[in-house]
């Protein structure tokens, strides 16, 4: 199932799913890109299997960055002098305390010869110790921290019964967070702790807001018949696309879901809103001038600008947390993942597939999850924009045969 505007024609005309070849190939922008060589060495412990899970993650990590090349070494080190043939080496230890796994790792530039880190991190989560080693050695090597501490969000399962999922990152640690008998579909993260989508349970699309901790569920769009998608603002205000006189709009909600302020008056079809970091700006999607296209609202000025121009439709919108480009889908013949900047000019192409859906950013701005398949594997992957490396985090073959969007949380969780 299509994200956007094929998803939302539809939900509007017909409220039936769209169903797609299963065959697809994909091109990547750098191929050739040297990876730097590391060795990871298994983590003494008292409990092996721990170690083991542990050691594993970090290599996933490591290897799904699409930086490095990765060793996974059988044994223990104990003199990382003695380390040659690689960048780096990783070793250290792992125990249990108080039902908390405590990570003492180490980190050996062998190029420089001195250990470059040495931090004990301590979770009740053996994944999350994992992931903060390997965010915080990308830090050191790349000058940015790594994207492993997010998590994405995801609709999944058949085309009549859709629920949301959470998996880490790299997309291990699955938990199903929704149990409707019913079509849950576009998830977006709001904050760390809510979450909205798109649902049928009231038999029309509407957008509603989950508290994760809480589970109560809070309808957003509750006086129209047709509703897509929901981004947060601030003050507790909330973007949704309403279909009102026979227009679909954007509008500002609050949480009894009354509208605050229209902020588009399109006589069309204007859905997918996606705010700036610093809240300048809204990035939609609209099709005013015929075909969809991608533009941007001055929230000050009132004045929106059209961004994209290099396809026969622009979709699913996703502007980078540092504010400095947008990700989307340009759908024709072929699918293909572009970045453009913020203010628009030429786009430049990280991925082209016979079908790719719901590009979203990872907090660091280097990376993006999408939907779509490599040599017929289906499912979610996470793509480094810097040199084209891609990874299948979430194989659909494992979990569900349909697909209805996806998000990655913006902050730390």
């Amino acid at each position: 199932m299509k994200k956007a505007i094929f998803l939302f024609f539809a939900f509007f005309l017909t409220f039936v799913g769209v169903s797609y070849a299963q065959n697809y190939e994909l091109n990547i922008t750098n191929p050739n890109y040297q990876k730097i060589l590391i060795n990871v060495y298994n983590l003494e412990s008292s409990n092996p299997v721990l170690a083991q899970k542990v050691k594993s993650v970090i290599v996933r990590d490591l290897n799904m960055s699409g930086f490095y090349q990765v060793n996974d070494i059988n044994t223990t080190l104990s003199n990382p002098s003695n380390v040659s043939g690689c960048n780096y080496a990783v070793f250290g230890s792992v125990s249990e305390s108080n039902s908390n796994v405590v990570l003492d790792a180490k980190v050996y530039n062998v190029t420089n010869q001195k250990i470059v880190i040495n931090t004990k991190i301590t979770s009740n989560n053996f994944a999350w110790v994992s992931h903060k080693l390997v965010d915080n050695f990308m830090l050191y090597d790349t000058g940015i921290y790594g994207p492993f501490e997010s998590k994405i969000i995801f609709s999944a399962g058949n085309k009549k019964v859709k629920n949301l999922y959470i998996a880490d990152f790299d997309g291990e640690n699955i938990q199903q967070i929704t149990h409707y008998n019913s079509n849950l579909l576009l998830p977006m993260w709001v904050t760390n702790n809510e979450v909205s989508f798109t649902g049928y349970l009231n038999n029309y699309p509407s957008v509603y807001l989950l508290n994760l901790s809480s589970s109560h569920i809070t309808n957003l769009s509750s006086n129209s018949n047709f509703s897509e998608n929901a981004t947060y603002y601030k003050d507790g205000l909330y973007a949704v696309s309403i279909n009102k006189n026979s227009n679909i709009n954007i509008f500002l909600v609050n949480k009894s879901g009354q509208i605050v302020k229209q902020l588009t008056n399109n006589h069309s079809i204007t859905i997918s809103p996606y705010f700036t970091p610093d809240l300048s700006k809204m990035v939609y999607v609209s099709n005013s001038e015929g075909s969809p296209q991608i533009y941007s609202l001055d929230l000050s000025l009132g004045v929106s600008n059209r961004l994209t121009y290099d396809c026969q439709n622009s979709q699913s919108p996703a502007v980078s947390p540092d504010g400095t480009k947008i990700a989307y889908i340009c759908a024709g013949s072929n699918f293909a993942l572009n970045i453009i900047g913020i203010n628009g000019g030429n786009s430049e192409n990280i991925i082209s597939s016979y079908y790719l859906d719901s590009p979203s950013w990872s907090y660091d701005s280097r990376y993006i999850a999408v939907y779509g398949s490599i040599d017929s594997k289906e499912g979610i992957y996470i793509i480094n924009t810097i040199n084209g490396n891609f990874s299948l985090a979430i194989g659909a073959n494992k979990l569900y045969s349909d697909f209805g969007g996806l998000d990655v949380s913006k902050k730390i969780n």
